[in-house]
């Protein structure tokens, strides 16, 4: 029992002793996320829309069957008293069963509603993939503003770890006589707003876990984080009107808006071939039966072949109006794709520029950080000679937390951006997030 006890406690451990890292979030989140579940699964229910319009091109076999009891009598009034007299009455029982094809022969409206459809299967399957893509945006940024708000809720932290200590130490020089008060009351006005960022910063982290598991589902792994080495990478094609020129011709959103407007067409001609008639082949075979038998009864096998027509002339206007909407709807559909169309050409240049300016901030916000860690070690060591006073010192260590905090968000909003750089040209990928992950190290808990 007790080697039964520890196998399980090395097996726990060993599954757990490493961070969950982006990929595998990712893999959860396929997984367990009901939206993304709830999209494959209208994708699905979409395909078979292509099966029923087929239908209505497809024969039509149809068995009926039918009993009729009829009762019948037969009377003469009678001219001396003015009143009926029953002179006999009869019943009887019919038995019917037949078997009904028919085979449509023109039908123009069922021909442009299957075109419709195929148009709607297209539009579906280019839906799928811009969920996809926001898919994995949806997964990548949560993950990632987990790690940011661990990474700054570390960072105030330390913060708060270094003030409390300054002003523990302030406290017993004032006791001693060696410190202003004003010093001492501007030290804990740095340690309480310090605490406040980081009580704060908690909340947020939380709020991230929460938004994470929601996509991925509940874990109790650590995450892996950003690799010490990790370095700016230039978008590749270097250009911006590369960029533009991939978004007019890969943006999902601009592709989706073309198959809505060819959708919306297909919609016109739809209702524009209920103006047509409908021309149908008919053929029957059954089989009839009566009892009593008489000389009159339809006993027997009987069948039947022939063509029927049907036209709707005239329906109180309704397709008209059918058709006016639908030209309607043709022009919103094109309004929408030239708003798509704009849109596409606005977020890759934001992206673009962003992900440019993100190579200056990182290597401004790290040279920052530098710097402002030494004048903060710098100032601490010259109010110990008494060439500072506090107030300079603790004004250097908040400079440096905050420079280092700035680095922090430098680095997660350039990963940000880099997704919705890939996303405005419809390129987010499966490999996007392969690629991303080798950015992080699995560290051992």
């Amino acid at each position: 029992m007790k080697k039964m006890m520890l196998v399980t406690c090395l097996c726990w451990m060993s599954s757990s002793a490493f961070a969950l890292d982006l990929m595998q979030a990712y893999q959860r989140a396929q997984n367990s996320d009901p939206t993304w579940r709830a999209q494959q699964l209208q994708y699905q229910a979409d395909q078979l829309n292509l099966g029923l319009a087929q239908g209505n091109l497809l024969p039509t076999v149809t068995l009926s069957g039918n009993i009729t009891r009829k009762s019948q009598e037969m009377s003469r009034v009678n001219i001396a008293s003015s009143s009926p007299e029953l002179l006999s009455s009869s019943s009887s029982t019919s038995r019917q069963v037949a078997l009904t094809a028919r085979q449509p022969l023109f039908r123009w409206d069922a021909w442009q509603a299957l075109k419709q459809v195929k148009t709607s299967l297209s539009l579906s399957e280019v839906t799928l993939r811009l969920q996809q893509q926001q898919h994995i945006l949806n997964v990548s940024e949560a993950y990632f503003n987990v790690l940011r708000q661990q990474s700054l809720t570390t960072a105030y932290l330390q913060e708060e770890k270094a003030l409390l200590e300054q002003l523990n130490m302030m406290n017993a020089k004032l006791r001693e006589g060696l410190v202003a008060k004003s010093e001492v009351s501007e030290a804990n006005a740095q340690y309480q707003n310090a605490r406040a960022n980081r009580i704060g910063t908690h909340v947020q982290l939380v709020l991230a876990q929460e938004q994470l598991a929601q996509l991925i589902g509940p874990y109790q792994e650590s995450l892996a984080v950003l690799r010490d080495d990790f370095q700016f990478q230039k978008p590749v094609p270097e250009s911006l009107e590369a960029w533009s020129q991939l978004a007019q011709t890969q943006n999902l959103a601009i592709q989706q808006a073309r198959l809505q407007r060819q959708y919306a067409e297909d919609a016109r001609r739809v209702e524009q071939a209920a103006r047509y008639p409908q021309v149908e082949a008919v053929g029957s075979y059954g089989y009839a039966k009566q009892s009593p038998e008489s000389i009159m009864s339809p006993d027997g096998q009987f069948d039947q072949v022939g063509i029927e027509m049907n036209w709707n002339v005239f329906s109180g206007g309704r397709v008209n109006k059918n058709v006016q909407k639908a030209v309607v709807l043709v022009q919103k559909s094109e309004a929408e794709l030239d708003a798509a169309i704009r849109k596409a050409n606005t977020d890759v240049k934001q992206a673009y520029l962003q992900v440019e300016t993100d190579q200056a901030k990182l290597q401004a916000r790290q040279a920052a950080m530098n710097s402002a860690d030494l004048v903060a070690r710098a100032s601490k060591a010259q109010y110990q000679e008494g060439l500072k006073t506090m107030v300079d010192v603790l004004l250097a260590q908040r400079n440096a937390f905050s420079a280092k905090q700035d680095y922090l968000n430098a680095q997660y909003d350039y990963l940000k951006h880099v997704l919705q750089l890939k996303a405005a040209v419809g390129q987010l990928t499966e490999q996007d997030v392969q690629e991303m992950n080798a950015w992080l190290i699995r560290k051992a808990i």
